[in-house]
């Protein structure tokens, strides 16, 4: 069953993060941070079917060159370094054509807002037997060619440059139309609600073009006359908290309640239920794995997930 997921997240610096980090743990590489001497290495990462990074035009770059590039770029302290889309993959697309979906995609974002993309295909996570069998009720697929079980949840994560990039790869200035706060200002459409239609679009010719009938919608559940509660996208985080304590995480019960309070008020809950969750994620983040402090520099505020 085709799902559909879109979000977008700023990677900024007063969040803690870096464009380095993110970009070495997404294409699961090793990259040395030359502005902070950081070394980040996820080479040990599996599930990463594909990773590219395209300028506008169509060239290319080094990786860990440019995103060292865009690091030294901007100078504030809480600049924000590079925004990501992240996008779920129909499984019933055969591999090539997931991939031709997500490149063409990010191609189509770098050409239109004149900015560097950064993309990465990531599998389904493997359901191991043992959470199977603490969980037999969950949902899974098999995997037709290695017969493995998994959570079905093939994506791609597409960082995008915060700032203009031009053919040549020169940086420029801040890509205004990507900055929600400037698009409230002007008066223009926010991107995550353009892309988010945009892409739903896209996946539904795709799965089209194979005969499919599954279709899938950016609109709410509400907005398409569905009286059902929303599914709520845990992340990586929460998902492998409720892996290991098999409850639910505060992620979870965040949007549950959020859920409840949209049907009943169109509100969301208390400003204070997500502040509790986002300092359990931050906690969860700090973690050292794959980052090499050197002995004069700082250790990070947290681990690039």
């Amino acid at each position: 069953m085709a799902i559909y997921h879109f979000s977008m997240n700023p990677i900024g610096r007063a969040q803690g993060r870096s464009a380095t980090a993110a970009a070495a743990y997404r294409a699961a590489v090793k990259i040395a941070d030359e502005r902070t001497g950081l070394i980040y290495d996820f080479t040990r990462k599996r599930g990463v079917i594909h990773a590219e990074l395209l300028l506008p035009g169509g060239a290319t770059e080094d990786r860990a060159a440019f995103w060292n590039r865009v690091e030294v770029h901007h100078k504030r302290g809480d600049a924000v370094l590079a925004r990501e889309v992240e996008v779920s993959l129909p499984g019933e697309l055969p591999a090539p054509l997931r991939q031709v979906l997500a490149m063409d995609y990010a191609r189509e974002l770098g050409e239109r807002y004149g900015v560097a993309v950064d993309v990465a295909m990531h599998a389904p996570r493997t359901i191991t037997k043992r959470e199977f069998e603490r969980n037999p009720d969950q949902y899974f697929e098999i995997d037709e060619v290695t017969g493995r079980r998994h959570n079905g949840n093939w994506h791609a994560h597409i960082m995008l440059s915060a700032c203009y990039v031009g053919l040549d790869g020169t940086l420029g200035k801040k890509a205004v139309e990507l900055d929600p706060i400037h698009c409230q200002r002007a008066k223009i459409a926010n991107i995550s609600v353009q892309e988010r239609e945009r892409w739903s679009e896209l996946t539904n010719a795709a799965l089209k073009a194979i005969g499919s009938s599954v279709q899938v919608s950016h609109l709410s559940l509400a907005d398409q006359g569905i009286d059902r509660e929303p599914q709520v996208h845990l992340g990586p985080h929460a998902s492998a908290v409720e892996r290991k304590t098999g409850e639910a995480s505060r992620r979870r019960l965040w949007g549950q309640r959020r859920a409840k309070a949209n049907k009943k008020t169109g509100k969301r809950p208390a400003l204070e239920d997500a502040v509790s969750i986002n300092r359990a994620s931050s906690g969860a983040r700090k973690s050292s794995r794959g980052v090499s402090h050197p002995p004069t520099k700082p250790s990070p505020r947290r681990n690039e997930r």
